[in-house]
């Protein structure tokens, strides 16, 4: 990372920004191939109906802030760019007829419409549009309604966050594919809205834009008509950068971590823990994982809802809140292999929460830590078997595995993965980023910015992730602790699951 004051004057040429639950996350990369990241604390969490959401008037302040503080690296913005987002991948914007949101954007996080779930599948809705979840737009869209049924008359359009902030910059209102795919809004065959699914239901398929597809380009930064200062701000800020449809976070976290065919899956371990590969649109699919797209191809996920969330739950209520991460992973790193125990996550009442076995209160605190990182690894490996047999093609053989996201960090949480993947894919290699800066572990912030940089032209991405998305193989334990740890994975991962 470059200082400010010394620094000569740098044009920026892509912007690549991811919106998590944690963090407005910037990457700009400059012509000259010189990069640069900022990271603003999010603003506006909040609940509706006792459900988790984020008041987006905050989100232009966060922008601005963000590409200030670039500024103040002698980063300038005023020769037009590329501009492409990585938002929350299940965010649900309401929005009235002058584009202001009616309520929250209700989050990923939010897992309240199981009922509503049940009911779209009765209605056979799942044979057209995919597994339908509870934290996807068009259950949540549904429960929505029921809890306030005068929305039904004044909602106008429904869309995603990086839908809202396109439009916000634009002018232009269009719902990405990345997105709709994976919200239960696409007929996954056609990639077009599922009007006469939708239709079965009280929600009414007028209230969705048209459907563009992801990396296209949705318009120019520019005057809008609407008076919102904090938005004017931003959009003077950078006149005239081209914006991309936006990517879901998980689509981003692929091509930010080096995803570019179907012979790569992707495991991320962020504050949700995601299981990506590709697939051509013509593959034979078991029809369990959740589809978006992937550009031409499709992008086939598995996810669990609470990964680096249930980590830092154990935190809170185990070792008192410590955020020393170096720390803490390097103690995780001296345990016995022996005095591992499982820990199993189970819902109740819609909320996540975790069973601890009996004898965990008698573990030293690194145990208690490495067995934690050890439980949700091995969830995460039971989900990489889903996809291994989910694509039932026998020529998409997997060559490679890319671990990515914050637990990844832990040597001995990617000591679990590989001991897993080296049984499960005996072939592939285990790979991590190359990389040594900031964006090495901002897969989604990285993703986005690739990006920005093939807007429109899917072509390149190959290219463009082989030149920006360098990789390692990733480091594993001594012999003795290896075979240990492969002995303990392969016990569990024969044992059904709770």
């Amino acid at each position: 990372m470059k200082d400010s004051s010394n620094t000569p004057s740098r044009q920026a040429t892509f912007l690549g920004a991811d919106l998590s639950t944690t963090a407005l996350s910037v990457g700009v990369r400059g012509a000259n191939g010189d990069e640069d990241f900022v990271s603003i604390e999010m603003v506006g969490a909040t609940c509706w109906h006792d459900q988790p959401g984020f008041h987006l008037e905050h989100l232009p302040l966060m922008m601005s802030a963000a590409l200030e503080m670039l500024q103040q690296r002698a980063w300038h913005f005023g020769v037009p760019g590329s501009l492409s987002f990585s938002v929350r991948q299940h965010d649900m914007v309401l929005l009235d007829r002058t584009y202001q949101p009616l309520l929250p954007s209700l989050s990923w996080e939010c897992h309240v419409a199981q009922q509503e779930v049940v009911e779209l599948e009765q209605l056979g809705i799942d044979r057209e549009v995919g597994p339908i979840a509870p934290r996807f737009i068009l259950p949540k869209l549904l429960w929505t309604l029921r809890q306030e049924s005068y929305l039904a008359d004044r909602i106008e359009h429904v869309v995603t966050t990086g839908d809202f902030i396109a439009a916000r910059l634009t002018g232009q209102l269009a719902l990405s594919a990345s997105d709709a795919l994976s919200n239960a809004l696409l007929d996954q065959s056609s990639k077009k809205l599922a009007k006469s699914a939708i239709a079965k239901t009280p929600i009414r398929p007028s209230w969705f834009p048209d459907v563009v597809a992801s990396g296209s380009v949705v318009g120019q930064v520019g005057p809008v008509d609407d008076d919102d200062q904090a938005w004017v701000k931003v959009r003077d800020l950078m006149p005239g950068w081209s914006v991309s449809a936006g990517l879901g976070d998980n689509h981003a976290s692929a091509v930010g971590c080096g995803l570019a065919d179907p012979r790569t899956i992707v495991i991320s371990a962020g504050s949700s823990g995601t299981i990506v590969r590709a697939c051509a649109p013509s593959a034979k699919l078991a029809g369990n994982a959740n589809c978006f797209e992937f550009y031409d191809d499709r992008l086939l996920l598995f996810m669990l809802a609470d990964c680096a969330i249930w980590y830092n739950r154990f935190l809170e209520e185990w070792l008192h809140g410590s955020r020393d991460h170096a720390a803490l992973n390097e103690a995780a790193c001296g345990v016995e292999v022996s005095r591992i125990q499982q820990v199993t996550q189970i819902v109740q009442n819609g909320v996540f929460c975790e069973q601890y076995p009996e004898g965990f209160r008698d573990l030293d605190w690194p145990e208690q830590l490495a067995s934690t990182q050890f439980s949700i690894a091995l969830e995460l490996l039971r989900l990489v078997g889903d996809m291994l047999g989910e694509v039932q093609d026998t020529d998409a053989a997997i060559e490679r595995c890319v671990l990515t996201g914050g637990l990844c960090q832990s040597s001995w949480f990617r000591w679990v993965l590989h001991a897993g993947l080296s049984q499960l894919v005996p072939a592939a290699k285990v790979r991590v980023s190359a990389r040594n800066d900031k964006l090495a572990f901002q897969s989604a912030t990285y993703g986005a910015l690739v990006n920005a940089m093939i807007q429109g032209d899917y072509a390149s991405l190959p290219r463009t992730i082989e030149q920006l998305c360098p990789q390692r193989d990733c480091d594993v334990a001594d012999s003795g602790m290896a075979n240990a740890l492969a002995a303990l994975v392969a016990h569990y991962l024969k044992s059904p699951r709770s």
